[in-house]
């Protein structure tokens, strides 16, 4: 056991705070469970008998999530049945209503402490990660934005043989190596093989109740669609893609895109201190069980999304001694997978990761990146996507696209975390 790091009331403040996080979100269950944890926690009860063995963990390690992830993973094991029968993603009967009450819960939380707390103790060692899917959906429309119909594929003519001459000299469309910064299983790097639908705006009233279920949308943030939304819209990706996003698009999107937008990805490379390997048993259960399973719809979705990789080989790259920054130019340069020929452009992206790479550590970051800017041509183009915590607006993301050769650097749209709803932002 370990006695360093936080007391009791300090841990039940990280559950509370967590559990705020939950319902924001949308996982009412969740966050009724994180409350009744922290109770507990406090009152130095069953919970902090576990939370205790590893109560050095530092604050940004997000203990609170490790143990429920742990309590998830004996739900999809089927090592705790009992447990399992309350959850809607292993097909129990607990709603987000409350219809299951915080002292039933906090009843069945109490006996999987006693039968369970070794494995949870354990659990907390695991790192979390939770690969975001729906992030896609704001992640592909930046690409389309920023490469698919924009001067950079409307002024490349690559390869174009005798035969597509003589046919009107049909070109090759732009294409990418896709590298992202925390990529945890490295499911987004996937993203062009998923079906994208932007074209279904509506109000939160009008989304299916599975929708609704899942945290989509609430009622209290339902928004008037500009006309412009609601109608046209555009579909991006695969249009047969397994993996179906569909956020609420609340602003008109930009004019021109259509699926001919999307830019196909020709090498996909992920940089993670713990990348999960999707296609190993243990690595789907790990992703799985960090997905709050009263978000049955976005659990279900993930799991698309695993099989997708499974089929689609990607790279991920570990960390270890060296700097984000250090592997992220090897990278760059084709020292880790190949260097982009001539008509393909390379495209970084990361979504809610800027925050854990350390402070001292992200200058380095940006100037790697903007180094290769400078290498950047028409033919080689270069492109940084950025998903992060809007630094006006905490309760949404913004996504900020800088291109090279003089693209400049702007915001193309805001998002919902989990990407439940898009709003994507004019040209000036």
């Amino acid at each position: 056991m370990n006695e360093a790091g936080p007391g009791s009331a300090e841990w039940a403040g990280r559950f509370e705070q967590q559990a705020a996080s939950c319902a924001t979100l949308g996982s009412d269950l969740w966050s009724r469970l994180l409350r009744i944890i922290a109770l507990d926690v406090e009152a130095e009860g069953p919970s902090w008998s576990v939370v205790r063995e590893r109560a050095d963990l530092r604050f940004g390690q997000a203990g609170p999530l490790r143990l429920v992830g742990a309590a998830h993973r004996l739900a999809l094991t089927g090592e705790a049945p009992e447990w399992a029968a309350l959850l809607p993603s292993c097909g129990g009967t607990a709603p987000v209503d409350g219809a299951v009450g915080d002292r039933e819960l906090g009843g069945a939380w109490s006996a999987l402490v006693a039968a369970h707390g070794e494995a949870l103790v354990a659990g907390l060692d695991r790192e979390v990660q939770t690969n975001e899917v729906g992030r896609a959906a704001a992640l592909g429309y930046a690409h389309a934005v920023a490469l698919g119909r924009s001067r950079f594929g409307g002024a490349f003519r690559p390869r174009t043989t005798d035969s597509t001459a003589t046919a009107g000299g049909v070109a090759d469309p732009m294409r990418a190596r896709l590298i992202e910064l925390g990529c945890s299983g490295g499911l987004n790097l996937r993203l062009d093989r998923f079906r994208l639908d932007l074209s279904r705006g509506s109000d939160a009233a009008a989304l299916p109740d599975s929708a609704a279920r899942s945290g989509a949308a609430r009622p209290d943030a339902a928004v008037r669609l500009d006309a412009a939304a609601r109608s046209d819209g555009v579909v991006l990706g695969d249009l047969d893609g397994q993996v179906r996003l569909s956020p609420q698009v609340r602003t008109p999107i930009a004019p021109g895109l259509s699926t001919a937008s999307t830019v196909p990805v020709v090498e996909r490379i992920g940089i993670d201190p713990h990348p999960i390997d999707p296609t190993t048993d243990d690595g789907r259960l790990t992703l799985l069980s960090f997905v709050w399973p009263d978000q049955v719809e976005r659990f279900e979705r993930l799991g698309a999304a695993i099989d997708v990789a499974r089929a689609l080989p990607a790279t991920l790259v570990r960390t270890g001694d060296r700097t984000v920054a250090e592997l992220l130019s090897d990278v760059l340069s084709g020292s880790i997978g190949a260097s982009a020929p001539h008509g393909v452009a390379t495209i970084v992206q990361h979504s809610i990761v800027w925050q854990y790479i350390p402070t001292d550590q992200r200058p380095a970051v940006t100037h790697v990146i903007e180094a290769a800017g400078e290498r950047a041509t028409l033919e080689r183009p270069l492109v940084w996507v950025r998903f992060e915590p809007d630094e006006w607006d905490r309760t949404r993301a913004a996504v900020w696209v800088r291109s090279w050769p003089d693209g400049g650097d702007r915001l193309v749209a805001h998002a919902d975390f989990h990407g439940r709803w898009l709003a994507p932002v004019p040209s000036p």
